[in-house]
């Protein structure tokens, strides 16, 4: 998920939760003032009812025992009542308020209601003095939808809001990753231009990365000097002692124990040679002295590396079963690196099969890539080898006096250079696949 979403998302969240701790703690701070407000009227009422009763003023009701009083106004939401008590309270003289709800003329309405026990012209009486509940009810609710359609409209807003302040703060990090490292496959690629920001952090991480190319860069070429003088330096006197040995081994004179001791020495210079032409060959792919501006068709490719090791195959019996699907012309490569990497791939897979073996190969095209899948039916490898395979000097079969470790990392390497995704699957003397998937142009 991208830093953007993260920070709009994490806003909205935030807001949202307060406007909903809001939206509830509201209508309860609105209902305990509103009670309180209430409450204060009904205390008022009270002591005028009490004085009205004790001036006489409610003569026309007779207040015995048997009598009791009720009176309501028009829209149910007011009442006084007065209604006679059996026997003393315990807590007589106290003044009680809850909530409510009273039948009035079949209607339930809930109602605040304030009592009070009180003593008239020797009788015991109860008064009960309420007021309405459902402006308040009706208040609540309203607050309750209100808080519901500001959360939604708050969220909306804030997702928007921020988004579009969260792509301006970040515009100078998002030039970051894509003009400077999104493509920057290698340090001579990457653009030292300063990003423009007056955001500290940022203004830092674009000096930061571009001191830490520089160094990259000259790491680089100090490294790729290194390999093409030691490269060139070792393959002088190994050619010079490999000329010195054959004309050693032409001398009648030697007897056959020297003689072959020095064959054997010349197949070390030999393997010597190779290792030093293959470092040299990375360096130079690594370093990107080769141009991408021709275009292969895969198949007509895979023709040509299969006919060149025609022999090989025949000499281990091994079978090549091609179940291609449809062509390939894969666009802006260099042919010869392409047919390097098709070929040391086949060559792993014969060197490693078993005799009489089988190789597969499939190629089809998906929306994305092209696929080709080369699988043999030999040795395998341990699962825990498979992510070291493209090491360069990782030796993963100790017997094997000709493997230098350097044919897989050389396929890697290539296949970095055209962006090609390499897969392994291998399974102990089950075999191994290759999966190569190439880009397919839009263009």
């Amino acid at each position: 998920m991208k830093l953007q979403v993260k920070l709009v998302l994490y806003n909205a969240i935030s807001k949202a939760i307060i406007i909903l701790a809001i939206g509830a703690l509201l209508p309860l701070l609105i209902e305990k003032v509103v009670y309180n407000h209430i409450d204060k009227r009904l205390l008022a009422r009270l002591d005028k009812t009490i004085r009205i009763v004790e001036k006489g003023g409610l003569n026309e009701i007779a207040l015995d025992e048997e009598c009791s009083f009720d009176s309501y106004n028009i829209f149910k939401e007011e009442f006084l009542s007065i209604t006679p008590l059996p026997r003393l309270p315990v807590d007589f003289g106290k003044v009680h308020i809850e909530n409510s709800e009273r039948l009035i003329e079949n209607e339930k309405v809930r109602h605040r209601v304030l009592s009070r026990a009180f003593i008239f012209d020797n009788q015991l009486y109860k008064v009960a003095i309420g007021e309405g509940l459902s402006a308040v009810d009706q208040l609540n609710l309203t607050i309750r939808r209100f808080t519901l359609w500001m959360l939604v409209a708050v969220v909306l807003l804030s997702i928007f809001l921020d988004l579009s302040f969260a792509r301006f703060l970040l515009r100078p990090f998002n030039k970051i990753v894509n003009e400077k490292l999104k493509d920057a496959r290698h340090p001579s690629t990457f653009n030292p231009k300063k990003i423009s920001t007056n955001t500290y952090e940022f203004a830092q991480l674009d000096k930061s990365i571009n001191e830490m190319m520089q160094q990259i860069k000259e790491t680089f070429e100090m490294e790729r000097e290194f390999i093409m003088n030691v490269s060139h330096e070792l393959l002088t006197p190994v050619s010079i002692l490999r000329n010195r040995i054959e004309n050693m081994i032409s001398d009648p004179s030697l007897s056959h124990e020297v003689v072959d001791k020095m064959v054997e020495s010349q197949k070390t210079l030999a393997r010597l040679t190779k290792v030093v032409k293959s470092l040299l060959y990375i360096s130079k792919i690594e370093n990107e002295q080769y141009v991408r501006n021709e275009s292969a068709a895969i198949e007509q490719l895979l023709a040509e590396v299969l006919e060149e090791l025609d022999e090989w195959f025949d000499s281990k019996g091994i079978t090549v079963v091609n179940e291609w699907k449809g062509s390939f012309i894969f666009t802006t490569c260099n042919k010869p690196l392409i047919h390097t990497l098709l070929f040391n791939i086949l060559s792993n897979a014969i060197k490693y099969n078993v005799n009489n073996g089988k190789i597969f190969i499939t190629g089809e095209k998906t929306e994305k890539n092209f696929i080709l899948r080369i699988r043999d039916t030999g040795t395998g490898i341990a699962s825990d080898q498979i992510p070291f395979i493209f090491d360069r000097f990782k030796r993963f079969r100790p017997s094997d006096e000709m493997s230098y470790g350097l044919g897989l990392p050389i396929v890697k390497t290539i296949a970095e250079f055209h962006k090609i995704e390499i897969q392994t699957e291998s399974e102990k003397n089950i075999g191994t696949t290759f999966i190569l998937l190439f880009p397919i142009s839009r263009s």
